[in-house]
């Protein structure tokens, strides 16, 4: 069976980076498109090449459930997983209204998305065999699974020694913290300081925090989840 043609649909390049690979380290799964936009993405949507969407709600032009509606408009086969800070009721309710085969909430554990990706992968090879199902295979293809843990595997950019040596550095402090700080006192660079607080941010150890100023980009502080 052919790879499973994914886009990814995230604003925040760091994020959308990271899960882009960890997508790509489950087999049987490619990144076709990163689209920073809902726009970006309705125009790939068009294309009619991808099969499954990692979809943000919050985008910086269209609402992803608006991504999600004009997509349900035409008859293509594309289906999406919403994986974003967004979780109210109303929220989820619509999501699901429109048929999205799951929901995660950021932060979020990334054993979950991978299990998430996995019983896509298999629902999708289930589906597409000929024949009919009986009423056994059918609910086995459709119940969700535990999430199973297992050692993690970490996306490219992530060191092991720097990972830990940046979790201590997290546990350590109290109250707020931002790239800066990190990038001061364990003399990397702000790239990488950020790269790993958005990493620890996705795997739901700090929360992040977006502050508005009047001008230029808002400030980011991050804290840890308690």
């Amino acid at each position: 069976m052919a790879n499973i043609r994914v886009m990814v649909v995230e604003d925040d390049f760091m994020v959308a980076d990271i899960n882009r690979q960890v997508t790509e380290q489950l087999e049987g799964f490619s990144v076709v498109k990163v689209a920073r936009n809902g726009k970006e993405a309705l125009e790939e949507l068009e294309k009619g090449q991808v099969d499954l969407v990692i979809l943000d709600v919050y985008l910086p032009d269209i609402h992803g459930l608006t991504v999600l509606k004009e997509a349900r408009k035409s008859d293509r086969k594309t289906d999406f997983i919403l994986v974003t800070a967004a979780h109210d009721a109303g929220t989820v309710e619509e999501s699901m209204r429109y048929g999205v085969y799951d929901f995660i909430i950021k932060p979020f554990d990334f054993e979950r998305y991978k299990a998430a990706l996995r019983e896509y992968k298999t629902r999708r090879e289930t589906l597409a065999q000929n024949g009919f199902l009986d009423q056994g295979r059918l609910d086995k293809v459709m119940e969700k699974k535990p999430t199973r843990r297992g050692p993690d595997e970490l996306p490219k950019g992530i060191a092991a020694r720097t990972l830990e040596k940046v979790t201590k550095y997290v546990e350590q402090v109290s109250g707020e913290i931002v790239t800066a700080d990190l990038k001061r006192d364990l003399e990397l660079s702000r790239i990488t300081a950020h790269r790993y607080l958005e990493y620890l941010t996705l795997a739901g150890r700090l929360r992040k925090e977006l502050r508005y100023k009047k001008v230029g980009r808002p400030a980011v502080y991050y804290e840890k989840v308690l």
